[in-house]
């Protein structure tokens, strides 16, 4: 076979997963530098906040005492980007746990707590409690036949005063 034809082979089988290959590989790597730079800013909170209480609980708590208290609530989007969208939609086929969206959710968790965190030293809070995380889905099409999406979270607690 001649070089030329090798090539456009090549290029013909290759030529259509250049994009999302490239595309997942850019998200997969500023995906990284956003876990990096979240576990630096989560390092000088945790420090800043004094490592107090965090909580989540429905049962009555009887160990804090509070001069006062404050509603905290932040939200954020983030979303895959189309290459590692291509490849969830072709795992999807054969099953499995889609790695990307689990780097989502876990980023867009810790962000939210994380900047609740910062809200409430911002308002003088000592702690945090009934911390509840709402996350949805977001479809941009108007059928069910989306092919961009991202995901919301929602977050609130209650900051306490002492």
């Amino acid at each position: 076979m001649d070089l030329t034809v090798i090539l456009f082979i090549l290029l013909g089988l290759g030529g259509p997963l250049a994009f999302p290959v490239f595309s997942w590989a850019i998200g997969r790597w500023y995906q990284g530098t956003l876990l990096n730079a979240l576990n630096e800013q989560e390092k000088q909170q945790n420090a800043a906040f004094g490592g107090h209480l965090i909580g989540s609980t429905s049962s009555k708590m009887t160990t804090l005492s509070a001069q006062s208290s404050v509603l905290l609530h932040t939200s954020i989007v983030v979303g895959p980007s189309m290459g590692q969208m291509f490849f969830m939609w072709f795992k999807s086929i054969f099953g499995g746990r889609l790695h990307s969206y689990d780097v989502i959710i876990e980023y867009g968790r810790r962000e939210v707590t994380r900047r609740l965190q910062e809200q409430a030293t911002h308002l003088g809070c000592s702690s945090i409690v009934n911390l509840r995380i709402e996350t949805s889905t977001i479809s941009f099409a108007k059928n069910s036949k989306s092919n961009t999406s991202s995901m919301e979270f929602l977050a609130f607690a209650t900051g306490i005063r002492n």
